[in-house]
């Protein structure tokens, strides 16, 4: 043989025997750290007698083996691109992770963690073996994924359906930020004052910085899986973000249900949320399309445009009647005796409702040109629950004081918004499937009122609707649950006035009007709740959300009278 028939051989035979040899090695380390991971809880990361909040080990062994035991799945089906996936994806939050748990050995009494432990003093418990063994796996964990990462070459991967894909990172994009949201507030409520509450911002150094590590890692990692230009990766890595954040926000989920004097927060209803769209959109972007597949390029398992717009619109319906009754159950149970309070927090929830309702209902009765002003509207109802959690959670710093039902179903009506946006979002994709593309200019006095209305809106959403002695109105970065809804608001109307300069004037205006009415919700904010502060004035963020919805319906208008 000559020399250089055998370098091409060796030069050929190289990678198929390297690169399985180090994702096998990387499947070995990441089934040691979770066995180890696993072991953990039944050997206790702290000792002194301290018990858990509940019995949690069976689900943490579950959570702890699941991304192993994914990852060997597809090795032993013959699919190593996803294995690959799995085990890089799990990697981003084994930073994070281990710094949390970190925190355990700095001081336990500021840890969050009654799955693993629940203080009964406040002295600072001692660390035991099981905590050796949980940083020992985060780890191995995160040097397994750095190794499939290396030993996985994608370079010569084609992406046969790149509009696809295009079409469902967006979704991605949303399911992330929710995740995001999710790991940036309290893990649990609770009325024991010896286990604390809080986001990563009132946590120590260590515990903080881990939060907003992870915070970070589940829109990244999502971004980079959804990217990937395999759809065997892109499907493990998704599915390893969805068990990822499941492993975070069940233990938690599952203290506020089962244990005494611990409540289920907001926080890990969001991450469950987010766990499950990641689980969802691994399925569509995980599929493998042939050159047979993509002949037919609406053969996509979707249900039709009628059907995904009749859904959105009942999710909507069912979204306002759940905010119904929000308004209508108290959102707060007091002790026996004692008046519930005037719920002023609530009343912005009837013209969110009112909003959401109509075009719902407008859109189930067939009148597709009503979507996006849905889909922008939807954001109505997460900035009034904002305002109404909110409330419910100061009331509730007093120790007899307790959530009422009506905090359920406010919640509730935040999760079906969410899934009818995704579900109105689908039907905007799959319908720009059936347009052929036109490059179309916004005229100038359109981009003129998008420009203005969009600038005055950010300063309604940012500076206060209301004023008063001794009053502080919550803020954009106060992160506090009612600037989480103000968030919402402000980038459903912010990324509602950009698309509209982009988008066909028959969508554009309907785009418009979706965030002339989220800003009017929160203009009427003043109006609706100004009894509760003594001597209030409105504020400038009153006027600013007036004047900004005047010019968005402006621009709706110019965009309407377009051909």
């Amino acid at each position: 043989m000559t020399r250089t028939a055998r370098d091409s051989v060796v030069a050929g035979a190289e990678p198929a025997s390297s690169t399985p040899a180090r994702l096998r090695a990387a499947f070995g380390l990441a089934a040691v750290g979770a066995l180890l991971a696993a072991t953990a809880p039944l050997l206790g990361v702290v000792s002194g007698g301290t018990s858990p909040a509940y019995t949690a080990w069976p689900l943490l062994v579950l959570l702890a083996l699941l991304p192993a035991v994914l990852a060997g799945a597809f090795l032993f089906r013959d699919h190593p691109a996803a294995a690959a996936g799995v085990l890089a994806a799990t990697a981003f939050f084994a930073p994070g992770r281990l710094l949390v748990d970190l925190q355990i050995l700095a001081d336990t009494t500021y840890t969050t963690r009654p799955e693993l432990f629940r203080p009964t003093s406040l002295t600072p418990l001692t660390p035991g073996v099981g905590l050796w063994l949980l940083v020992a796996g985060h780890v191995l964990v995160l040097a397994a994924g750095l190794l499939a990462a290396v030993g996985t070459d994608a370079g010569d991967v084609e992406d046969t359906d790149q509009a696809s894909t295009r079409k469902f990172l967006g979704l991605v994009v949303v399911a992330g930020a929710v995740a995001a949201i999710g790991l940036f507030m309290a893990p649990i409520t609770s009325s024991d004052p010896l286990v604390p509450t809080g986001g990563p911002f009132d946590a120590p150094a260590l515990a903080m910085i881990g939060g907003l590590l992870l915070a970070l890692a589940a829109p990244a990692a999502g971004v980079l899986a959804a990217s990937n230009p395999a759809a065997e990766n892109r499907r493990g890595g998704l599915l390893a973000i969805a068990a990822a954040l499941a492993a975070i926000a069940l233990p938690p989920f599952a203290a506020g249900l089962f244990a005494d004097r611990l409540g289920v927060s907001i926080g890990s209803v969001l991450l469950l949320l987010a766990a499950a769209a990641h689980a969802v959109l691994a399925r569509f972007l995980g599929r493998d399309t042939t050159p047979e597949d993509t002949a037919e390029p609406h053969a996509v398992e979707l249900p039709g445009l009628r059907r995904l717009n009749v859904t959105a619109g009942v999710l909507g319906l069912v979204a306002a009647a759940s905010a119904l009754g929000g308004v209508l159950v108290p959102q707060l149970v007091v002790p026996d005796g004692l008046a519930l309070p005037v719920g002023y927090g609530e009343r912005l929830l009837w013209p969110a409702l009112v909003v959401v309702a109509v075009l719902a209902a407008v859109l189930v009765a067939n009148v597709g040109a009503v979507r996006p002003a849905f889909t922008v509207a939807l954001a109505a109802l997460p900035l009034a629950a904002g305002a109404a959690l909110d409330s419910v959670y100061a009331a509730t710093q007093v120790g007899s004081v307790k959530p009422g039902n009506g905090v359920w179903f406010t919640v509730l009506a935040v999760v079906l918004a969410i899934a009818a946006a995704v579900t109105a979002a689908l039907a905007g994709a799959l319908e720009r499937e059936d347009v052929e593309p036109a490059k179309t200019q916004a005229p100038l006095p359109m981009v003129a009122f998008v420009l203005i209305g969009g600038l005055l809106a950010l300063g309604g959403f940012a500076l206060p609707v209301l004023r008063g002695p001794d009053f502080h109105a919550v803020g954009l970065l106060d992160f506090k649950v009612g600037s989480w809804g103000l968030l919402a608001g402000l980038l459903a109307v912010v990324a509602a006035a950009g698309l509209a300069l982009l988008a066909r004037p028959s969508r554009a205006g309907g785009l418009l009007l979706g965030a002339a009415l989220v800003t009017a919700v929160r203009a009427v904010e003043y109006p609706l709740t100004s009894a509760r502060v003594t001597g209030a004035t409105p504020g400038p963020g009153l006027w600013l959300a007036v004047a900004g919805a005047i010019a968005l319906l402006a621009g709706a208008a110019v965009s309407a009278s377009r051909r």
